[in-house]
């Protein structure tokens, strides 16, 4: 494919898919392309079928948006470079730019006029290889391997099932690329993340190599699951992971359940509160989108508090917190099960 050069603007890019805003880290990344050539793997249907069956991806709905996506995609000067400045800020760039993903907003208007929701998906899988040669790099047994192709499986097919979104959202994009750059492993019930990104109040813990225990969804939250996947947590980070000095791990979360709220909700014997006791919490953080996402499936851009789902008990009284606009907090807190925390 041709060069980008200077064909367009980022404002221009960002306008034609309906963000409302330009990523900071979109004027970064385009000045490192614009005088690239966009590899033409990227766009090949025959290699990204390839991958989706690499990946286990059976929904023949997605299958066939994906696909129908690539051919809107190769005919469209606009789309291929924003697929490609996605793809450099996921895989090229080692600067931290991904970082800034997260903080990339939803709107109605985003892919309205212009693409869709498969965007992001095919910048995501445009890392198979690279999520392979990780793999290798990392000597990652069988059942890693596997771990790993379903948490890209589901980060591809969740938010179809949760907002009945054709594609997904760029913060399930950025998730789905922490697997393929060899940031996470799966260890049972717990996910397991060599991290860099260290809040302040962490830190202070000097000389550790830090681990940030991750929770997935869709599973009760069992205590004997849970404790098994700590207890196995540290030879697995001990044979996927040799740089790191297994003496000096610290383990710390920052979560919904770790929320000083639940302790006015929920029993004492809940495995919530039983996951929560496991921590030494040092900070809480206001924060209501996670509640949202998390414990109802809702988006807080879309969702009349009103009609919040009232299911479980814990529905009901958070419900009750949204209604009267209180605010809710996440909680940052290290692994108590650590000699080294004082």
């Amino acid at each position: 494919m041709s060069e980008i050069s200077n064909m367009y603007n980022v404002e221009e890019l960002a306008k034609y898919i309906g963000l409302n805003y330009i990523p900071k880290s979109w004027y970064i990344a385009y000045k490192e392309i614009k005088d690239r050539k966009i590899p033409k793997t990227i766009l090949e249907k025959d290699l990204l079928s390839e991958i989706l069956e690499y990946y286990e991806v059976n929904d023949m709905d997605f299958k066939s948006n994906i696909l129908d996506t690539v051919d809107l995609v190769k005919k469209d000067k606009k789309l291929q470079i924003i697929v490609y400045l996605l793809y450099y800020i996921l895989y090229i760039d080692n600067t931290g730019l991904y970082k800034d993903v997260w903080n990339w907003k939803m709107s109605t208007n985003l892919f309205k006029s212009a693409g869709n929701y498969m965007i992001p998906v095919i910048a995501l899988l445009s890392g198979c290889k690279l999520h392979k040669e990780n793999m290798i790099k990392r000597n990652y047994d069988k059942e890693q391997i596997e771990e790993q192709k379903k948490n890209i499986r589901e980060c591809c097919l969740l938010d179809k099932k949760r907002f009945n979104i054709d594609g997904i959202r760029f913060s399930q994009m950025i998730w789905g690329s922490y697997f393929i750059n060899g940031r996470i492993i799966q260890v049972g019930r717990l996910q397991y993340e060599y991290s860099n990104e260290i809040p302040n109040e962490i830190a202070k813990y000097k000389n550790h190599d830090y681990i940030k225990i991750h929770i997935p969804r869709g599973k009760e939250l069992n205590e004997a699951e849970v404790d098994e996947s700590i207890g196995n947590s540290k030879n697995k980070i001990k044979a996927f992971y040799p740089e790191i000095d297994i003496s000096k791990l610290l383990f710390f979360t920052e979560s919904w359940l770790l929320s000083n709220e639940l302790d006015d909700i929920l029993d004492k014997e809940s495995n919530i509160i039983k996951f929560k006791s496991k921590f030494k919490i040092i900070k809480q953080i206001e924060n209501n989108s996670d509640f949202l996402n998390f414990v109802f499936n809702e988006r807080e851009d879309s969702i009349d508090y009103n009609n919040l789902q009232e299911k479980t008990k814990l529905q009901k009284e958070l419900k009750k917190f949204f209604i009267s606009n209180r605010r809710l907090h996440i909680g940052l807190g290290i692994l108590i099960d650590n000699e080294r925390i004082k």
